[in-house]
């Protein structure tokens, strides 16, 4: 009999205080910390949290940032807490009144950079000292650049016009500061070198190297000065072709840290682990490990020293799997794509890139792919691809049969290779050579690709690299070291040239256009999902569950309603053509038109009224993906004209007043089909294998666009009264008003709720089993159990997929009737007296479960086992 569908709901139904069974987390919150969010603020919110069903925070960088950070990963000060987040004393505060109420603290650390910066006293170190002194070798720097006179100095690509220029303008200047003197270049200062300092001083002081502004000849004594240092300031737009450290992907000011050596380790990480062994903290996000020179024996020994839960922000590509590392797993970006992919109808694509390619689109991403690494690596990482280059060449000349090859062609057979790379990076171990059998696979599949595209340099040359980065050459130093830095310096080209360029020129569907996706291989059958699934729950059962980061491409429920596209593309067709005739006149590209036309689908409020603040925050997204984009304006040459337009078109286009007839329609159907999605999207990420990350403020429908604007502060206060609201909720009034967002709130709590309350379900050694569904919409439904170790106890989950076919042509959620006779088979084992979580009705499960019956109130189910059959 299946489970009866009352809709009243009562007041002990609300979710009681989460009670810590394992130092592991079961269900995660993660903040963005800042100025208007500190240790002190968070403690306010724990009650809130508590209700809500977290047992976890899961904090943004806590360690010094530098002043007005809004985000935290430019840290500046490994060895602090946050002063300005209320220093070490206030996340003791915050972890003891977490622990008060059964939560626990998760930090996100990073490990693969700092940022330059006079805040910095390991930079200024460096600056000072230079390679000899204490912090010489704490940051990836080449001391031996190509630059002539650079040698011993770090290039510091920071001025605005050239040197020369610079120095004749008196811009550069000499400064007494307290306890002695500084370089000054307009805003910035750095320090002197020792011998420099005693030359000032025993030339008379600063006045002795003035000059006279436009002529050159009276700054010779400061230019002398000015060799002595053991930095050389340049032109920033020579900066990518000479600068000599390694930096994270190909921003200026963060510079790369060398935590494979032992003693930077200990630097850097001294806080962190007191942290974690004090049990302040119960948990670490490590941002890209992908840039670790040795990601593997990091890890290996961040969790010897630690003993706490680690997931690892490692990006796996469509079916690659995550190496045998000592975490967790990963964040979550995987199966993120995953969700999305059970809400993207890849039979619309084939359509969907007819209309791109009217708008002046229409090329494969694969094209996209390789253009926009080979961009990257002509611009921004060129000074990286050149560095191994020149170590490639250095090798080559102690191998007789590739003796005889020139460094332009160890340049061009590396970024062949690079170019044609299908996944992040390997992991050849940098200390022996050891490969994967998954590793040369990949490293034979790019070299054959890149060779055929590219038959000039010799084929002993191509045969040598491959065996090379096989760790099949040798085990000498620096042999070993070309494949390392090549490893890293992969993993930053593949996430510049894809993620932040391609993603943003192949626009046939932006919403699949997702960190971790491959845009050419869109959807996703019930099939795969549940293969994925049960894969998560046999190899790693504690990683991250996430469906929005602080590095998404746009919000979780933005994206679903563009991903709805696909199964609106009549709709999708007729708005568009009307919005391109309302803007014949446009001098826009019709490729930008088309990107803001797709992200109005996404952030049109579902009250259906856009006000400034959202067509600004349009406006701002627009630039910076074009900027990305880097087609029509750049960040390094702005084209402002062009901007502008963008600008004002993207407003006039997020206007209710000014749309088209043809609008509208297109609008209510993506929202509602992506309303249902949305739900099931809560219930497969709460109680799928792993551990569910709520990103701040998703409680309720999510309209984020890429950072910055997902990292706008979130109205607590508000979140706090909706959810105190939902004690004595009747779940029709819920459906009703689903445009709310209290509805997706409810979802939320309940099924977290449920988790508490089934640890054995859901934790280490429970089950994972999809459940066969049978009728004729089988195939939009998916359907599995969370079963305890020893099957007494179980859930059983059931979500739509693709519910716009189900809904045919009303504007309603998928529940009742609509599905007919589809049903859900339950084996023996499981069958028994069961309760809804969200209806508080409960009966008999036999065999088959109706799924009319059981959607008869919300568009996705979970049951919680009340007794056996027998009972």
């Amino acid at each position: 009999m299946p489970v009866s569908a009352e809709t009243s709901q009562s007041s002990d139904a609300a979710v009681a205080a989460p009670q810590r069974r394992s130092a592991d987390p079961e269900a995660t919150y993660r903040l963005q910390l800042g100025e208007d969010l500190t240790f002190a603020d968070v403690v306010d919110l724990l009650d809130y949290l508590v209700t809500l069903g977290v047992t976890d925070l899961y904090l943004s960088p806590i360690l010094r940032a530098r002043i007005g950070s809004f985000h935290g990963y430019d840290v500046v000060d490994p060895t602090q807490v946050s002063p300005a987040l209320g220093g070490v004393e206030g996340l003791r505060a915050l972890s003891d009144a977490a622990a008060a109420r059964g939560i626990g603290v998760i930090v996100d650390i990073v490990p693969n950079h700092l940022a330059m910066s006079d805040e910095n006293p390991l930079w200024e170190q460096v600056l000072a000292e230079g390679v000899s002194g204490p912090a010489g070798s704490l940051f990836d720097i080449d001391w031996r650049p190509r630059l002539p006179t650079a040698e011993g100095k770090v290039i510091l690509p920071l001025l605005d016009d050239t040197y020369g220029v610079t120095l004749t303008a008196g811009e550069l200047e000499l400064v007494r500061v307290a306890g002695g003197y500084r370089l000054r270049y307009r805003d910035r200062t750095f320090p002197l070198s020792r011998e420099s300092l005693d030359m000032l001083d025993g030339s008379g002081g600063v006045r002795a190297f003035a000059g006279t502004a436009g002529a050159l000849t009276s700054w010779q004594s400061l230019h002398g000065l000015l060799e002595r240092q053991h930095y050389r300031l340049v032109h920033w737009r020579v900066g990518d072709a000479v600068v000599n450290y390694r930096r994270f992907f190909t921003v200026d000011d963060l510079v790369a840290v060398r935590v494979e050596v032992p003693e930077v380790f200990e630097r850097t990480h001294a806080v962190v682990l007191e942290l974690a062994n004090d049990g302040v903290i119960s948990g670490l996000r490590v941002d890209h490990p992908d840039g670790l020179r040795d990601p593997e024996r990091y890890l290996q020994q961040l969790r010897n020293r630690t003993g706490v839960w680690i997931v690892a922000e490692k990006i796996l590509h469509p079916g690659e799997r995550l190496p045998a590392w000592t975490v967790a797993g990963t964040t979550g970006y995987d199966f993120c794509n995953d969700v999305l992919g059970l809400y993207t109808d890849a039979a619309a694509i084939d359509e969907l890139r007819a209309l791109d390619e009217k708008l002046g689109g229409g090329r494969p991403y694969a094209e996209h792919a390789i253009e926009g690494k080979r961009a990257v690596l002509h611009g921004g990482l060129c000074a990286d691809l050149e560095r191994v280059a020149q170590r490639l060449w250095n090798v080559s000349q102690q191998h007789p049969q590739v003796r005889d090859v020139t460094l332009e062609w160890c340049r061009r057979v590396l970024a062949g290779t690079l170019e044609q790379f299908g996944v992040y990076r390997t992991y050849v171990d940098p200390e022996t050579g050891t490969a994967h059998e998954t590793d040369r696979t990949q490293i034979a599949t790019a070299i054959e690709r890149a060779r055929a595209a590219d038959d000039e340099p010799p084929a002993v040359l191509w045969d040598f690299v491959e065996q090379l980065l096989s760790g099949e050459v040798g085990t000498g130093s620096n042999t070993l070291d070309v494949v390392a830095r090549f490893q890293q310096l992969c993993g930053a080209v593949t996430a510049k040239g894809t993620e932040d360029t391609a993603f943003y020129r192949y626009r046939t569907l932006l919403a699949i256009n997702e960190v971790g996706g491959d845009p050419a291989r869109p959807g996703r059958s019930v099939e795969q999902f549940q293969q994925h699934n049960a894969d998560r729950a046999e190899r790693w059962p504690l990683a991250m569950l996430t469906t929005a980061t602080h590095d998404t491409k746009r919000g979780e429920d933005a994206r679903l309603r563009m991903a709805a596209i696909t199964e609106a593309v009549p709709l999708w067709g007729a708005a568009v053509d009307a919005w391109e005739q309302q803007a014949e006149t446009s001098t826009l590209p019709a490729q930008s038109r088309y990107l803001v036309y797709q992200t109005v689908v996404g952030v049109w409020p579902l009250d259906g009224d856009p006000a400034d603040e959202h067509r600004d925050r349009l406006a701002a997204y627009a630039v910076k993906a074009e900027r990305e984009a880097g087609l029509y304006t750049t960040w390094t040459d702005p084209d402002t004209a062009f901007e502008e337009r963008l600008e004002q078109f993207a407003r006039s286009v997020l206007d209710a007043a000014a749309a088209p007839d043809e609008v509208q329609p297109l609008l209510d159907r993506v929202a509602e089909i992506a309303m249902v999605a949305g739900l099931g999207q809560v219930v497969l990420r709460t109680l799928s294998p792993g551990v569910p990350d709520c990103y701040q403020g998703t409680e309720v429908w999510d309209d984020a666009l890429v950072d910055p604007d997902n990292r706008r502060p979130v109205a607590f206060d508000d979140r706090r009264a909706l959810l105190d609201g939902l004690a004595d909720v009747d779940v029709d009034e819920l459906l009703a008003q689903r445009r709310d967002g209290r509805i997706k709130a409810f979802v939320l709590q309940r099924a977290l709720q449920s988790r508490a309350q089934h640890p054995g379900c859901v934790g280490m050694g429970s089950g994972y089993l999809p459940l066969e569904v049978s009728g004729e919409l089988a195939d939009h439904v998916v359907a599995f159990a969370r079963v305890s170790s020893d099957a007494a106890d179980a859930l059983l989950v059931v979500a739509p997929r693709l519910p716009g076919a189900v809904m045919g042509d009303e504007a309603a959620p998928t529940i009742g009737e609509v599905w007919g006779h589809t049903a859900v088979r339950v084996p023996g084992f499981l069958q028994g007296t069961y309760r809804d979580v969200f209806s508080v009705g409960s009966g008999e499960i036999g065999d088959t479960i109706e799924v009319s019956s059981l959607l008869a109130n919300l568009p996705v189910a979970v049951l919680e086992r009340t007794g056996d059959a027998d009972d």
